[in-house]
């Protein structure tokens, strides 16, 4: 199966929200990229498609697909059966009657999905009834089953033995009514998507949110209207109390209104849901009731993934009030509201094994032992039990063990655990630290080689300045001697005198010259010392 949940890795910012609330341990794989950026996609054989990871993600980097685009391109060459859900009424309380009539005018069959809730209502008495399925767990939320089939194989032998409700209008109209057209579900769930595919009894399974969104963008106007009931022209069938089912309880509730005998609690909203099937796997049938109706969105189907984001739970409430209030209207306030002659004539029309069906568990994954997690927790840098306890939840994981599970079974990286990032930042820092204080003391040597070089540039300068002033003086003395010797051909003692002071002066001058020759070799030597350990320092930087 294709995906559902789909994700813009360009917008995910590693932030685990996703992660945090999503109840399918295997759904997320956060991976780290060449680039070191960090997002997680979801892994379709995993995702139960409860679409809480929807909700949370603030940087839009999460969506869905449905049918919405594949069935609209088709409704000018076919006419087909739309089974609409009740809950459009909470959707889109003053456009839903527009939005069918649209279809309508389009000869677009519109069937009541309710009535689909009321045939599966009686199928389940039927078999409670009939001890059939003892300690029996309601399968009319597609999430949940995909949550039992994926994580609580456990489990698949309780879940209702019964098509879902959407399933069970389909089975009608396809079997009772015998239309052959094509058939597409109006809902607010995503994983209706699942149900559709496995048993290709709906060809299409539409959103509420995705239609609006396609006749918002299309520019298909349907006008605002302050409709005075809940009432519509349905095709034929319309539902009693299956319109309610899609609340919290609502099962529980239609149920006891025909026997009240028969034990049912309820449970809605993910986590609460996930929970209590998670408790009931492990929990001994005596104490277990006859039916747990679970649903995995909060206040219902009302507040579906699918459906209008801008609705709130009194939307929701004050919707099903309504449509209780009128059911008790048209039963005269009876507590058992409704037409009990229905159930009756249901009795009488179907079969009951036409609307059987039989669910199969998903392969699970190993839970991995403390030996497999040790070289885990290892890798993440986790040495000690208190390191390995924090269950900060920065990862999106309840627990340290829970992260490192989803390491080993290859969903997760060690560069999202922040221990093991801090950990690593620490070593990073030491290592920085480290090498600073060896580029200080490489600075440091070559600042000294260099103020070495620089002054004995300055001591050559000085030296040749002193050379070349001397140069000129001991020129001229020696030209003196030269011509003292060619004109005095004959010494005598004061021709001598006279050039032995010559002579003095002229060597002293000489020695003055010589020293200041000896101070720039020196100069120079100390330069080419200190360049060849300037060359030698660069090596080793290069080096390191």
């Amino acid at each position: 199966m294709k995906d559902i949940i789909i994700v813009r890795p360009d917008r995910c910012k590693g932030c685990n929200a996703c992660v945090r609330v999503c109840p399918a341990p295997e759904a997320n794989v956060t991976l780290k990229l060449d680039n070191g950026h960090i997002y997680t996609k979801v892994n379709v054989d995993k995702c139960i498609a409860c679409g809480e990871c929807l909700k949370v993600c603030t940087q839009g980097a999460r969506d869905y697909v449905d049918d919405t685009a594949v069935f609209m391109s088709k409704i000018k060459d076919e006419r087909m059966v739309v089974i609409v859900d009740p809950a459009i009424r909470i959707a889109y309380p003053n456009q839903w009657k527009g939005i069918l009539n649209w279809f309508k005018k389009r000869s677009y069959t519109i069937f009541d999905g309710g009535f689909g809730a009321d045939i599966y209502t009686w199928a389940m008495m039927s078999l409670i009834e009939a001890k059939n399925i003892p300690n029996v767990v309601s399968n009319s939320c597609s999430a949940l089953v995909n949550y039992v089939q994926a994580y609580q194989p456990s489990l698949v032998q309780n879940l209702a033995p019964v098509a879902s409700p959407t399933l069970c209008a389909a089975i009608y109209i396809k079997n009772y009514l015998r239309r052959n057209e094509k058939i597409v579900v109006f809902s607010p769930c995503i994983a209706r998507k699942f149900e559709c595919a496995e048993t290709g009894l709906i060809d299409y399974s539409v959103t509420f949110k995705k239609l609006m969104e396609y006749f918002q963008k299309n520019d298909i106007v349907i006008p605002q209207e302050n409709y005075p009931d809940n009432d519509y022209e349905f095709y034929e069938k319309v539902a009693n109390v299956g319109s309610l089912s899609t609340r919290p309880g609502g099962l529980c509730e239609n149920i006891a209104n025909f026997n009240m005998h028969i034990n049912g609690i309820y449970s809605a909203g993910n986590r609460s849901a996930t929970t209590q099937l998670n408790s009931f796997s492990k929990t001994p049938s005596n104490k277990l009731p006859d039916l747990l109706d679970a649903l995995s969105c909060d206040f219902g189907c009302g507040l579906g993934p699918g459906s209008n984001p801008n609705n709130s739970c009194f939307d929701v409430i004050s919707t099903f009030k309504s449509l209780e209030d009128d059911m008790r209207a048209k039963s005269r306030g009876k507590v058992k509201w409704g037409d009990e002659k229905l159930w009756k004539k249901l009795d009488d029309e179907l079969d009951l094994d036409d609307f059987i069906r039989s669910y199969a568990p998903k392969r699970t994954s190993p839970i991995p032992t403390d030996a497999d997690l040790e070289p885990i927790f290892n890798q993440m840098g986790k040495k000690t039990d208190k390191e390995r306890t924090y269950n900060c939840g920065y990862c999106g994981y309840t627990t340290c063990r829970e992260m490192a599970t989803a390491i080993y079974r290859d969903i997760n990286t060690p560069d999202n655990c922040i221990f093991h990032v801090l950990a690593n930042k620490q070593t990073e820092i030491k290592q920085d630290d480290e090498k600073n204080a060896k580029y200080e003391e490489f600075s440091q040597k070559v600042a000294e080689k260099a103020q070495a070089i620089s002054e004995n540039l300055t001591k050559i300068d000085d030296a040749s300045a002193k050379t070349a002033e001397k140069k000129d003086t001991v020129t001229e003395l020696l030209k003196n001697i030269i011509a003292f010797c060619n004109k005095n051909t004959s010494m005598d003692e004061a021709s001598v005198k006279q050039m032995a002071t010559i002579l003095e002066t002229t060597m002293n001058s000489l020695e003055s010259f010589d020293e200041n020759i000896d101070v720039a070799n020196d100069s120079a030597k100390v330069i080419s010392t200190s360049v060849s350990e300037l060359n030698s320092l660069l090596e080793t930087l290069k080096e390191s």
